[in-house]
Parts: C-alpha cells; structure tokens; sequence
C-alpha cells in the first residue's frame, strides 16, 4: 500500500519517529504494508501545534478531524489539514447584532461561531480562514444567520437557522436570498463550469431543490485532446452540468442514467504514479464518494474516447 501525505501548512514530517522531509505544495509518500505507523506533521510556524496520529485499520476507517484521507484499495492520501494556533486567548473575528439575538465569530484553539438570544445559546466550530462576515438573511420568510469563511483556497458559507441549528454548509463564492436560497459557484476544472445550487428551506431547513451548470463562454467540447476529454466528462457530471456534449451518439440517450451509474461523487482526480503501476497505462480518472465530513473513497473509471466523442464508460481495478 502507498500512502502520500500533504499538508496544509508547511510541515516537516516524521514517519515512525523518523525524518520523512517537508511537506505542503510538495507531498512525500511511503510504501509499507499493514504495521501501524506514527505520522507526525511539525508546522515551520511555530504558531500552530503539531498534528500526531498512528496509521492502521482503525485510522482509515474514521480518521481523526484534523486530516481528510483520501482510500483507494491500493494506496491512500493522507492530508493534514487543519491546525491549531499554541494561542490560548480568545481573538474575536466577526460579529452582528441582528434583534434579540448575537451572532459571534472567535478564535480559542480552533474557530467557533457562539450564537445566542431568546434564552438559548449554540456554540458550532468552523474552518480556519484568513477573513469570516456574519450576516442575517431572509429565505421565504425564514431568518438564518449566515457566516462566510474566506481562505486562499476558496470560501464555505454556513447558515443556522432561528434555533441556533446549522441549517447547510456550502462551499460557494456567493448566494442571493428571496423566495429560495441560491448559491453560486466558479469551478476550475476544464471547462470553467459556474454551478448554480438552489435549495428551499423548510421548517429551519435549507433543502436542495435542483442545480446547473454552464461552462464558460466559448467553450468547446469537440476541441478538446482526447487525452483530457475524459477529464472534462467526469468533471461535467460532477459539476451538474450536461454531459450531452461530451457523448457519442449510442451514449447521449442515455446521459440521464449516468448520475445513477457513475454514483454520488463530489470531485474528479488525477491518479497517483501508483495507480499506472497496478492497472497499467489507462487513461482514468478518480471519482471522490465522500462518506464523511473527512473521509473519501476514490474509484477510478475510463471513458473510452473515439472522434471526440465519450463512447464507452467503464469501472477500473
């Protein structure tokens, strides 16, 4: 089995008590069969603390919140992705006043919005972010309190309802407010997809109700190498786009099935070395089915390609 190991901040990393290298934008990896294995992650910026575990059954089957693991049988990513600040003082980040109630973003080891008024009070935690924004919104007469998180990487919007209940988490650039909730996100996959997600609430609840896609202006499926259709197929589907461009003429009268074929999966990705050393030089890709908040399973699939056009879909491995 390989495992690569990333992080989110710059790291040195120790494997088995022993020096491994530095990860963050590089990643290192090692081969090793069922023993159990201590992976430390010890931040450059003295700042944060450092992260520990012990690889083994147990880990892959829920590892702990402050790393995302990716399984795929014959390998694993292990990514480090959250760290918390040696700062024991409580820093507060963001807040609002809306009526009876008081909506408080702080920092104490970690990010927690406290939400209080009417005689209740919630207490939920978020993810690190360089900026966060509270604000209340109204949705078909419901009120929510919505917190944006703005990070380098992109930004999560997290609403709770009158009671104090997270109501959705959604990573979005944006949202608009009316008779519905609608959030909007830029993609940058091969096709520049904007995916647009709407959601009705309902009793304290955000519910989805359907989303699209488009890609951007000028986009051209029938261009693309048919080294990276494949790509630009999965990431379509995974974006709620329509993949009747991408098909050849026996497959679009079936582009409706593919949701139910391919399954629920949240992201497309490359594969590692590892994958061409077990099942040889296929063109695939990864699909990512996530099973928690941290935890992913990745399948990988091909998609035949012949005159520009997906002709053939299969399971790999």
């Amino acid at each position: 089995m390989r495992i690569h190991f990333t992080s989110a901040r710059p790291c040195a990393l120790k494997l088995g008590g022993a020096p491994a290298g530095y990860v963050g934008e590089a990643e290192k990896f090692i081969d090793c069969g069922k023993e159990r294995i201590l992976a430390e992650f010890i931040p450059a910026d003295g700042n944060y603390l450092p992260l520990a575990f012990v690889l083994g059954e147990e880990f892959f089957a829920a590892p702990p919140a402050c790393c995302d693991v990716y399984r795929y049988g014959f390998g694993a990513d292990v990514h480090a992705a959250r760290f918390a600040p040696h700062a024991a003082a409580i820093r507060p980040r963001a807040q609002l006043r809306a009526g009876d109630c008081l909506v408080t973003v702080y920092e104490n080891g970690g990010t927690f919005a406290a939400l209080e008024g009417g005689g209740r009070f919630a207490l939920h935690p978020l993810p690190a972010a360089e900026s966060y924004e509270a604000e209340e919104v109204r949705v078909a007469g419901e009120r929510f309190f919505c917190i944006r998180a703005r990070a380098a990487a992109g930004q999560t919007l997290h609403f709770f309802n009158e009671n104090f209940e997270p109501a959705l988490h959604a990573d979005a650039d944006g949202f608009s407010a009316g008779d519905g909730l609608e959030t909007v996100k830029a993609h940058a996959d091969i096709a520049g997809h904007t995916e647009r997600r709407r959601y009705l609430a309902e009793g304290g609840k955000l519910l989805p109700a359907g989303r699209t896609a488009e890609p951007r202006a000028g986009f051209d499926a029938a261009a693309l190498p048919e080294k990276l259709l494949p790509f630009a197929f999965f990431q379509a589907v995974a974006a709620g786009a329509d993949p009747a461009p991408y098909l050849g003429e026996e497959l679009r009268p079936k582009a409706g099935l593919l949701q139910s074929y391919l399954g629920d999966f949240c992201a497309v990705t490359l594969p590692k070395a590892v994958f061409y050393l077990v099942h040889g030089n296929v063109n695939a890709a990864g699909l990512c089915y996530r099973l928690s908040e941290n935890l992913f399973d990745v399948r990988f699939f091909a998609a035949d390609c012949a005159k520009g056009k997906v002709v053939n879909i299969r399971p790999v491995g």
